[in-house]
C-alpha cells in the first residue's frame, strides 16, 4: 500500500491489503494471462473502521479542528475489501461479509463456490479485524463478555477449561487463495487444502444469549458434512470457535455431541483463540489457516491454559501440548452474536 494511502486508510484495511499479499506470494497468482475481471475478493469484517472513527473523532475533539475527510471512506465494512481489490488490480465482483465472527468463513465459502461455479478464476478470500480501543473495550466490558482474569495475563483466555471468564479481544487478519485446483497446481503452487463442505444456520433467538442445546451449532456440522459427502466419522479434526465465554464454550461442545455422537468423544478439538484472541471476523479465516497447517503438517495445534476440567466441556481439546495427528478432513466452527453459525470443510489435497 502506497505511504499516501496508507496514511489515511483505515488499520483494517492495512491488514487486509497486507494478508492479501502475502496471500498472492505464497500462492505465486498472477494475474498476467486471465482477465481481471475473473478474480474477485471477498474480505469479512465485524467492527470495520469503527476504531478509526473513533481515533479521528478524538484527534478532532483534542485539536478543535474537523475530522479527516477520508474517514467517511474508511469505517464501512466494504473499505477493506476494495482496498484489496486496489492493490492487486482485481476487477470482479467484490463482497464484504458482515456477519461479525462468521464472516471469515462466509468469505472463503462464497469464494469457493465463485470459483466452482466458474464464475471466477481466483478469489482473495478472508477477514481482517481491528477492534482494539478505548470505546469498543469498554463496549464488551459493559456486555460482560471480556475476561476478568486476575493472573497472567497470557492465562486470561482459556476455552473449554472450567476456570474460564471471558474473552480476550484481538486483532488480525487472514486471506486466503481461492482458485481452481488444476489451474493452481499447473502454476506449481503449494496447495494447502480443498474446500469440500460448508453449512450455515442462526437460531434466530436472541442477539446476547446462545443456544444452551447446541442444536444450531450441530445443525451447522452437520450441513457441512452433508455438503461435504461425508459422515461424521470422516472428521478428523475440529478446528473449535472455543472463545473462553463461558455459556458459549458449553453450547459449542454440546453442538459437537449432538452432530458427532459417539465419535465426538475421540475427536481431536482445538481452539487457537487460546493462543490468538479473539479476533471477530478474522478469527474464523484464522483458523482456516490454521486448520490448512493441520493438515500440511499432521500436527493439531492445542488449546492451551487447560487445567481444570468442566464437566459442561469434557471432550478432548488437545490441552496445552500440540499433538500428532494425520488429518485428512477438518471441520471448522465459528458462531457469532444474533445466533449466526457456519462450519467449513477442508480436505487434504493429497
Amino acid at each position: 500500500m502506497p505511504g499516501t494511502t496508507a496514511r489515511v486508510a483505515g488499520r483494517f484495511s492495512q491488514f487486509a491489503v497486507a494478508a492479501a499479499k502475502m496471500a498472492i506470494a505464497d500462492s505465486q497468482l498472477s494475474l498476467a494471462g486471465r482477465s481481471a475481471s475473473e478474480v474477485m475478493v471477498s474480505v469479512g469484517s465485524s467492527m470495520s473502521g469503527l476504531v478509526d472513527v473513533e481515533h479521528s473523532n478524538f484527534l478532532a475533539f483534542l485539536h478543535g479542528e474537523d475530522m479527516r475527510p477520508w474517514t467517511v471512506l474508511e469505517y464501512p465494512g466494504h473499505a477493506a475489501t476494495s482496498h484489496v481489490a486496489i492493490s492487486v488490480g482485481a476487477r470482479g465482483q467484490t463482497e464484504s461479509p458482515a456477519t461479525a465472527c462468521v464472516a471469515g468463513l462466509d468469505a472463503i465459502s462464497w469464494a469457493a463456490e465463485k470459483v466452482a461455479n466458474g464464475q471466477a478464476s481466483a478469489v482473495l478470500a478472508g477477514a481482517t479485524e481491528t477492534p482494539l480501543s478505548p470505546a469498543s473495550m469498554e463496549a464488551f466490558r459493559a456486555l460482560g463478555a471480556l475476561a476478568t482474569w486476575q493472573g497472567p495475563p497470557a492465562e486470561a483466555s482459556r476455552p473449554f477449561d472450567k476456570l474460564r471468564c471471558g474473552l480476550v479481544l484481538a486483532e488480525g487478519a487472514a486471506i486466503l487463495t481461492i482458485e481452481d485446483e488444476e489451474v493452481a497446481r499447473a502454476r506449481g503452487a503449494t496447495i494447502y487444502a480443498r474446500v469440500l463442505g460448508y453449512g450455515s444456520v442462526n437460531e434466530g433467538t436472541h442477539m446476547r444469549n446462545v443456544d444452551a442445546t447446541g442444536e444450531s451449532a450441530a445443525r451447522a456440522m452437520t450441513l457441512a458434512i452433508n455438503t461435504a459427502g461425508l459422515t461424521p466419522r470422516d472428521i478428523d479434526y475440529i478446528c473449535a470457535h472455543g472463545n473462553s465465554l463461558v455459556d458459549y464454550d458449553a453450547s459449542e461442545t454440546a453442538g459437537i455431541k449432538l452432530a458427532f455422537e459417539d465419535r465426538a468423544w475421540s475427536l481431536a478439538i482445538s481452539s487457537i483463540k487460546s493462543m490468538c484472541g479473539q479476533a471477530l471476523a478474522a478469527s474464523g479465516a484464522m483458523q482456516v489457516v490454521a486448520s490448512c497447517l493441520a493438515i500440511r503438517d499432521s500436527i493439531v495445534p492445542p488449546t492451551i491454559n487447560y487445567s481444570v476440567r468442566d464437566p459442561a466441556c469434557d471432550l478432548d481439546y488437545v490441552p496445552n501440548i500440540a499433538r500428532p495427528v494425520r488429518v485428512r478432513t477438518a471441520l471448522i466452527h465459528a458462531q457469532s452474536i444474533g445466533g449466526s453459525h457456519s462450519a467449513l470443510i477442508l480436505g487434504s489435497p493429497s
